[in-house]
């Protein structure tokens, strides 16, 4: 008998002994560890690894926003979960194919241990991946499955911080509070983590004193250098928050120590002196002038002298803090944030300050760089918009004041006059040229000029206007051409835009060449105002010339005075207005209502005891000028009667809430609703005070229908029922427009060209709606209502998603969907929309039209009912992109 070789035999047993380890049934050793071992070293090892490389690029390349305390935890932003997706996904599917091949579930009972790791990979690649509803379902499923395992109580600490992504703050405690009651954790669970997220979620919820507390542990007992040197950051961030600024300080130093990343180096350094409050600044101002002299911060020298800016702030220094805010504001590069903070500093100062046209300027170029969901965002609008209608009306005082003066003197001593205002603006050119040239060679040679003040918007009263360059380029040399020979007529308008710190204004295009050649120059190319006969143009020399001039000044000195009360609540100012008019002007348009300004003005003030008489103005002495000077005069009855005036100031604060609640409907584009609620007001409030900006706002809104001819007809209703008024004013601008776009097109002036085809939309990357079309014999449209919201809740729960449907013709309805902030989020909600195979079902895959839409464009759809012209125009130019 032949005799089988050893090794053979061996090869057998083994072989026999492998196949019955592969058996996920049978609890045996060899099967347990069979399992275990192709569990931990094949699948779950692999995609734990790339799990954490793309976490760990998702922390690399998130920038951190160090005007807001920094996130205690990086999750990256939805565009980085986007692009991360692939990797995330491999991470799902590795785990779930070795739970599919590994799992050992014998009598309810998990015996491969690596099963729960595999799930904690899942879960955390849903989190990464956002989708918060699936990994909240596994890290929960781990912690009821998976009782008294490695797992289990991780997994509950990454549900807490899930159901915080989706605010539920509540059920996010109880799930922390059921770790920390548990007496012996397993031995490698991750203490500094657990402290770490419940300061997360105090700060969430605004215990900021709690959230510091647990940071602080957090910092204590965490052993990697990465997490202590972020929470330590942060903590000094807390610190600052809270008005520790010692500790802050040292928390600051300390990050500095600990070899931490440049960003956080340099930000540790300067937000030492932005926690300065007291003591000595010298050590502060030494190292940031050092830093300084360092090329390395040459990005961020913008924020050091912020940061010295800060430091004179706080130590009264308020000429030498000005110099460094405009020095940043010079040397700034490519943060527009820290540019943004600079010009609102500088603003609010010269605001504070009561130095208003230097206030607009910063207020109206911060504007510009200011984010929409900036706490301060509508107050720097509202301030830049009220201080360039004051700037507005101060020029128009200046230029008149100035041409009256020229126009008072002798021809000798105005010919002497003109020269000197000659050499000075000559002067003035030099210097600016010689400016420009340093700040030419100190850009080449990488270096930084000083920076030089902004040249403001406009001169006070005592302001010679002919010294302002920019004023003279957009006033005199336009004015007559504008207005040729100003009659006295008491509605007289002029409107003037404010300059800006971004940059100076273009000349407006020239419309017509005369023989000294264009506007701004004069005979042989030589600038304009070099010629002395430029100064002579508009003098009012005559009665009639004197006369409009003057009711100009009167007019601008009653609006600023308005503007001072009623809008900028300063008061001292509003008084300097009024009675300037009043002492100026013995009988003009705006003399009885300054009398009566005043007359309110010191009332309130005798109301408050806020005022102390001296003999001087009192509520009763303006009382008693308006009853004898004009006894029948309107402003007559409310002094007799104070409650007349109560009552109507009471309706116009109601009546302007209303309006500026309609006025948000339609920024937000809901153009038919604003149009039926503007309807309603015109018909049944004929008193309403605002009824002129319902009548616009309506015209506005049919505007925003496309709707062109009956625009044309709402603006010239505006034009006719409000004349010489802003609303008249603003639908003639508004006409204008039209006749130039009109005759662009070759279409007659009044007549719009009618459109090419039905189909004529226009990209827009704008807010977006999802549309769908519904067709009325495809059952009831709100089962498929309720599907999509049910949708919406398991995959977009943190989104407000507005859904309604509308009839769109006889066979058919649109369910819209909306609003979306741009094109992009739109076309990811379509994708995730239409790759839907289960909640969907029915509805997605019909062959319904289904697009992403923009609200001009759904309003052209809405009226030519057009959806193949729709649908190809979104064929054409959404699918391509994605």
């Amino acid at each position: 008998m032949k005799r089988i070789p050893v090794h053979h035999a061996a090869l057998v047993v083994l072989l026999a002994l492998l196949a019955g380890g592969c058996s996920k049934e049978k609890d045996r050793f060899l099967n347990r560890a069979y399992h275990r071992l192709t569990s931990r070293d094949n699948g779950w090892f692999n995609a734990n690894e790339k799990l954490k490389e793309t976490v760990a690029g998702i922390e690399r390349s998130y920038q951190d926003d160090y005007d807001k305390v920094l996130p205690i935890f990086v999750y990256g932003t939805e565009e980085q979960s986007k692009g991360a997706g692939g990797d995330l996904e491999k991470c799902i599917e590795k785990c779930s194919l070795v739970i599919e091949r590994h799992s050992m579930d014998i009598k309810g009972k998990q015996r491969n241990s690596w099963i729960d790791d595999a799930y904690f990979v899942i879960g955390r690649s849903y989190f990464y991946k956002r989708a918060w509803f699936d990994a909240q379902r596994t890290f929960d499923y781990i912690g009821r499955r998976f009782k008294d395992q490695n797992r289990q109580y991780e997994a509950k600490v990454w549900l807490a911080r899930t159901l915080m992504e989706t605010e539920q703050y509540a059920r996010a405690q109880s799930t922390l509070d059921e770790v920390k009651e548990v007496k012996e954790l397993p031995k490698r669970f991750p203490h500094d983590e657990l402290a770490a997220v419940q300061a997360d979620l105090d700060l969430r919820r605004g215990k900021v004193d709690d959230a510091i507390m647990n940071l602080e542990r957090a910092v204590d007992i965490t052993k990697d250098r990465q997490r202590r040197v972020r929470w330590t950051f942060i903590l000094a961030q807390l610190y600052q928050a809270k008005g520790m600024d010692d500790r802050s300080i040292a928390a600051y130093k300390q990050v500095t120590r600990m070899n931490p990343p440049y960003e956080l180096a340099f930000h540790a350094q300067v937000f030492q002196a932005l926690a300065f409050d007291r003591g000595d600044s010298k050590a502060l101002r030494k190292m940031l002038t050092r830093m300084l002299r360092d090329e390395k911060h040459e990005d961020h020298f913008d924020m050091i002298h912020y940061a010295l800016a800060d430091i004179d702030l706080k130590e009264n220094k308020d000429s030498s803090a000005i110099a460094h805010l405009k020095r940043s504001a010079y040397v700034s590069t490519n943060d527009t944030r820290q540019k943004a903070k600079t010009w609102l500093r500088l603003a609010d100062l010269y605001f504070d300050d009561r130095a208003y046209p230097d206030a607009q300027l910063y207020y109206d170029s911060t504007s510009t760089l200011l984010a929409e969901e900036h706490p301060r965002y509508e107050e720097v609008a509202t301030r830049a918009e009220v201080l360039g209608e004051l700037v507005e009306q101060l020029n128009i005082i200046a230029r008149e004041d100035s041409l009256q003066q020229l126009a008072g003197m002798e021809p000798e001593e105005r010919e002497k006059a003109i020269k000197r205002l000659i050499r000075e603006r000559e002067k003035a050119e030099a210097e600016k040229e010689a400016a420009e040239r340093e700040a030419r060679e100190a850009e080449a040679s990488g270096t930084a000029a000083p920076a030089r003040p902004a040249t403001p918007a406009g001169g006070g009263s005592g302001a010679w206007y002919f010294y302002n360059p920019q004023q003279l380029g957009r006033g005199l040399s336009e004015f007559k051409k504008k207005w040729g020979n100003r009659p006295l007529e008491d509605d007289w308008r002029r409107r003037d835009k404010g300059g800006s710190a971004v940059a100076e204004e273009e000349p407006e295009e020239a419309t017509e060449e005369t023989a000294e050649g264009k506007d701004g120059e004069g005979k042989d190319g030589e600038p304009e105002w070099k010629d002395p006969g430029f100064y002579l143009k508009d003098l009012p020399t005559s009665d009639t010339a004197l006369a409009a001039s003057n009711a100009m000044i009167c007019e601008a000195m009653y609006r600023s005075g308005m503007i001072y009360k009623e809008k900028l609540k300063d008061t001292d100012n509003a008084i300097e207005s009024f009675e300037t008019l009043i002492n100026r002007f013995e009988e003009c348009r705006f003399t009885p209502e300054s009398h009566y300004q005043m007359y309110r003005i010191y009332l309130a003030r005798e109301k408050s005891g806020s005022v102390i008489d001296f003999g001087g103005s009192t509520s009763q002495a303006y009382a008693n000028i308006i009853l004898e000077r004009w006894p029948d005069s309107e402003f007559a009855r409310l002094v007799r009667d104070p409650s007349l005036l109560e009552g109507g100031e009471a309706r116009r604060k109601v009546e302007a809430a209303e309006y500026d609640q309609l006025y948000r409907e339609f920024r937000q584009r809901n153009y038919l609703l604003v149009i039926g609620t503007c309807n309603q007001v015109i018909a049944n409030e004929p008193r309403n005070h605002l009824l002129g900006k319902y009548h616009l706002l309506k015209a506005m809104a049919i505007g925003g229908t496309r709707e062109l001819s009956a625009f044309r007809t709402a603006l010239l209703e505006v034009k006719d029922k409000f004349p010489a008024t802003e609303e008249a004013k603003a639908a003639e601008d508004l006409l204008a427009v039209l006749d130039r776009q009109a005759a662009s097109e070759g279409a007659p002036s009044g007549q719009e060209k009618a459109p090419a085809n039905a189909s004529s939309f226009r990209v827009d990357q704008g807010p977006h709606y999802i549309a769908l079309i519904h067709p009325n014999s495809s059952g009831d449209v709100n089962t498929v209502k309720t599907r999509i919201s049910d949708f919406n809740r398991r995959y977009f729960p943190g989104r407000n998603i507005l859904i309604e449907n509308t009839i769109l013709d006889a066979e058919q309805q649109v369910v819209v969907l909306r609003l979306f902030d741009d094109k992009a989020a739109a076309m990811a909600y379509y994708q995730q929309f239409l790759s839907d195979v289960g909640m969907l079902s029915g509805i997605n895959d019909q062959g319904h039209p289904i697009f992403a839409i923009s609200p001009d464009n759904y309003a052209q759809l809405y009226k030519n009912k057009d959806v193949d012209a729709y649908a190809a125009f979104f064929t054409q130019n959404y699918l391509p992109k994605q």
